[in-house]
């Protein structure tokens, strides 16, 4: 989502030389990519921490002119300010604000939109108390809510000023990711002409793609359907490994309507999720005779499975990438892939990819979009997508992969 920035950047500073400060995982995607001049890794302790000491080190061994800070992080500030970097550019958050030179403060939301927050908080701590039916639903009134729940008395949800103030503390409005970088560009006097995200390819990626997908019989014609069941940010996000076993059975059914090979790809911190997902699917998915297979990414190469560079090229070639709200949907986008996306706990408006090749599939539940990386209740935000209605919005995304 930072590479409409890095664009917008190259095109105020074309003859600047313009490095990236990552860590290790986000490598990968820097790489290649034209408008970055260098990526630097944040130099980490023998406790696999990030050395703040180092890393100005490295940093002020460079003498750059000027820092843009896209984390929130104090961390982030903090190195720059000390690597005696002249201009620092960033959000006033996490009590920053004193250590940067330039600095734009964050939107905060609105009365109605805390008022909405508190009303979801107090219907999540009815349903976790069995007073509220599942298909509650919360309906704005004046200036505050009311729960309704079919059969049964209308609950008023009021909120004192004082509670609304309190909650307003670090409570930002949700902006695009996108938005929220590209008006760090703004601030420096660039313009913001194209929010389309974009990635770069190395050969050497490109090379590991090719060899992952012959090690797992993968012909350049086969049709195949890319599916990540996890999400970095946490449970919650994640919709049920049976139903990503269901999917999986009836795109590789060669008498089904998509006849195609299935990859699951995983963080390797996500393994349970993948081994529940295989658990799930009929005992003869991959037997001898079936001409589409449904396979692990970590199998490929001999079990060696592919860096996050070579995914970028895996996601590129697919027909149709389907994943919770998490990393790789993003690749897709950059990519122009079909892509299927499941959200749940999170608010859409945070991560939009402004892509078209996208479908966002959602249901409206009284208690969320809550931001929780664990669900306190019944995971009905995500129970409530059910297979049929992923099927379906896969069939319309399919044609898209063989029109491209």
């Amino acid at each position: 989502m930072a590479t409409p920035f890095l664009r917008s950047l190259r095109e105020l500073y074309p003859d600047a030389h313009i490095a990236a400060l990552c860590s290790r995982l986000a490598l990968p995607v820097i790489t290649g990519l034209a408008c970055v001049d260098e990526a630097i890794e944040y130099i980490l302790r023998p406790d696999l921490r990030i050395s703040i000491r180092a890393t100005v080190g490295i940093l002020a061994g460079k003498k750059f002119d000027l820092a843009v800070l896209l984390p929130n992080s104090f961390r982030s500030a903090l190195i720059a300010w000390r690597a005696s970097i002249p201009r620092r550019l960033g959000y006033r958050r996490e009590c920053r604000g004193v250590l940067l030179t330039d600095g734009l403060d964050p939107e905060i939301r609105t009365d109605s939109e805390i008022s909405l927050q508190l009303a979801r908080k107090r219907v999540r701590n009815l349903i976790a108390a069995n007073q509220i039916v599942s298909d509650a639903r919360l309906l704005a009134h004046g200036a505050g809510w009311q729960i309704v729940e079919p059969g049964k008395p209308v609950r008023p949800v009021s909120m004192s000023t004082w509670c609304k103030n309190l909650a307003k503390q670090g409570n930002f409005q949700p902006v695009p990711t996108i938005d929220y970088y590209l008006a760090l560009t703004e601030r420096l006097g660039g313009k913001i002409d194209c929010k389309k995200m974009f990635l770069g390819m190395t050969e050497a990626e490109r090379s590991e793609a090719q060899e992952a997908l012959q090690s797992l019989h993968i012909d350049a014609a086969d049709p195949y359907l890319l599916i990540f069941p996890g999400a970095n940010f946490g449970s919650s996000k994640c919709w049920m490994p049976e139903r990503f076993a269901e999917i999986a059975s009836h795109v590789a059914d060669p008498k089904g309507d998509f006849r195609a090979h299935v990859l699951i790809g995983a963080a390797p911190n996500e393994k349970s999720l993948v081994d529940a997902i295989f658990a799930a699917l009929p005992s003869d998915f991959n037997a001898s005779d079936k001409r589409y297979r449904i396979q692990r990414l970590s199998s490929a190469a001999e079990g060696r499975g592919v860096s996050l560079g070579a995914i970028k090229e895996l996601v590129r070639r697919s027909r149709l990438v389907l994943c919770n709200d998490t990393g790789p949907r993003h690749f897709a986008a950059a990519l122009n892939t079909p892509l299927v996306t499941l959200f749940g706990p999170t608010d859409p408006r945070w991560a939009e990819t402004f892509y078209k090749g996208e479908r966002i599939l959602s249901i409206e539940v009284p208690c969320g979009p809550c931001q929780l990386k664990r669900c306190p209740i019944d995971h009905r935000c995500m129970r409530g997508l059910t297979t049929q209605m992923v099927l379906e919005a896969m069939r319309q995304q399919w044609s898209l992969g063989s029109a491209s």
